[in-house]
């Protein structure tokens, strides 16, 4: 296929109702069926040529669409701040990588995965100043005395106390030589003072320093009177210091810069850290506050903020390339949170008339629902819904639905069951009106959605 267009920003959020918020959670409650507009004619293109649904044959046969469109997306961005086009420029390097992302090898493919981190470094606040602390003013005399002191008591053999003299006496060199004569956890604590006496807090050189004496997550720790970690001015840097020198428990170090960056840098920084850390999208639990609910479920989208709308289609896409890249290695990556945001794409697709493809994304998420997991409030029934309307049009495959019970009969492996009639959802044609009606009064006709129950694609006219 042809490369994909340059897209426009992605679409602002539907308008809702006061005191009705358009995030997924609240989509799948809604009894209407609410969409969000397409951006521009070119999400309509990008509708028509993306390759989805990407199990594993058709994203190793799509390789090179997906290579231009995330490239394309990557140089729209251009300028963005807070890690968008980073994010981009990342999901770009695993289609291109075969999934895997190592800035340590020393070969190309590490070269293009540091570089981009560094492109998206912002320049240290007040300029460059080094990533070494000023050391103490000491004379000349004071270090000849030092020295002396540090030779006495390695002669009277109290190599302990000599490493610690030399550490109070910033002789750095000595207590790391002697350190490691002593034991590890020794040397370690050499490593740590070294590190926070020497380096500049929050400094990829720092970091580095803090990991090799095995402080893992500690790292993180904002000084004291500060809430935010020092590592996070700098995220991207210390990411690809990281990446480049890798060392124990580094991943979960990635992970929790995550969360530390989230809250100054945005949900693009907070993902750039957690795709590198190759973070799970598991479905979030409802019994949970939103603190508690998984860092990941759509990339580029803060699913966390007040003011929630829809997910971009770009912010579908892209979470569904990461997990097919993900799956391509380990079979076993948990990517079930991605469904409600197909089920969303899926009826996207319809109402811009592109029932084959919506077709093949309802038969992706019934092999989902048949695996017997768990499914957010409300996912069953819009599905069922997406089976109706496909029916309708003349765009469903053969068999698809078949396993659903009748509205308000039966009941799912999980417990949950479809709404009766009553509940928003009747039988038959009747399904399509209410729907049909809203996208009317919202206007999707100027979006590119048909305004008389979608004729020209084949849709019926009357219900």
């Amino acid at each position: 296929a042809a490369p994909p267009p340059a897209a426009a920003a992605p679409a602002p959020p539907l308008p809702a109702e006061e005191g009705v918020a358009s995030d997924l959670e609240s989509w799948l409650a809604d009894g209407e069926l609410r969409l969000p507009p397409l951006a521009a004619a070119e999400d309509a293109s990008l509708l028509a040529e993306y390759p989805g649904p990407l199990d594993e044959a058709t994203y190793t046969a799509s390789r090179g669409w997906l290579l231009d469109y995330t490239a394309a997306r990557a140089g729209e961005l251009e300028g963005a701040d807070g890690g968008a086009r980073l994010l981009w420029r990342l999901l770009h390097l695993l289609v291109k990588h075969d999934g895997v992302l190592d800035g340590s090898g020393g070969d190309a493919a590490a070269s293009e995965l540091l570089s981009a981190l560094a492109e998206a470094s912002p320049p240290p606040a007040g300029g460059a100043s080094g990533p070494h602390a000023p050391p103490p003013a000491q004379t000349e005399a004071a270090r000849a005395g030092a020295a002396c002191e540090l030779e006495a008591l390695l002669l009277a053999g109290r190599r302990e106390e000599a490493c610690e003299h030399a550490m109070g006496c910033g002789l750095w060199a000595d207590a790391l030589l002697l350190s490691s004569h002593i034991d590890a956890a020794m040397w370690k604590t050499v490593m740590a003072r070294y590190a926070a006496e020497v380096s500049v807090a929050g400094s990829p050189l720092a970091t580095l320093y803090s990991l090799f004496a095995g402080s893992g997550p500690g790292v993180l720790a904002p000084p004291s009177g500060a809430t935010e970690s020092p590592l996070a001015a700098r995220w991207a840097e210390n990411l690809a210091m990281m990446l480049a020198n890798p060392t124990t428990d580094d991943t979960e170090v990635i992970t929790q810069l995550g969360d530390s960056v989230r809250a100054s840098w945005g949900a693009c920084a907070a993902h750039c850290c957690y795709l590198l850390a190759e973070t799970p999208l598991p479905l979030p639990d409802g019994a949970l506050p939103h603190a508690e609910q998984p860092r990941l479920q759509l990339l580029g989208h803060d699913e966390r903020q007040a003011a929630r709308g829809f997910p971009s289609l770009h912010s579908i896409r892209g979470t569904e390339l990461y997990a097919a890249s993900r799956a391509s290695l380990d079979p076993d990556f948990d990517d079930a949170g991605i469904a409600p945001g197909l089920l969303l794409y899926a009826h996207v697709l319809l109402g811009a008339g592109e029932a084959d493809a919506a077709a093949r994304y309802a038969a992706e998420l019934d092999r989902r629902r048949a695996l017997g997991g768990p499914l957010p409030d409300g996912f069953d029934a819009r599905l069922r819904q997406l089976h109706e309307q496909l029916g309708a049009g003349g765009g469903a495959t053969e068999g698809a639905g078949e396993s659903y019970p009748a509205a308000g009969e039966g009941q799912l492996a999980d417990g949950g069951g479809y709404p009766a009639a009553a509940d928003g959802y009747s039988e038959g044609a009747a399904a399509l009106a209410e729907p049909l009606a809203h996208a009317a009064q919202e206007g999707y006709a100027a979006e590119g959605y048909p305004q008389e129950g979608y004729p020209q694609e084949g849709y019926p006219q009357e219900g």
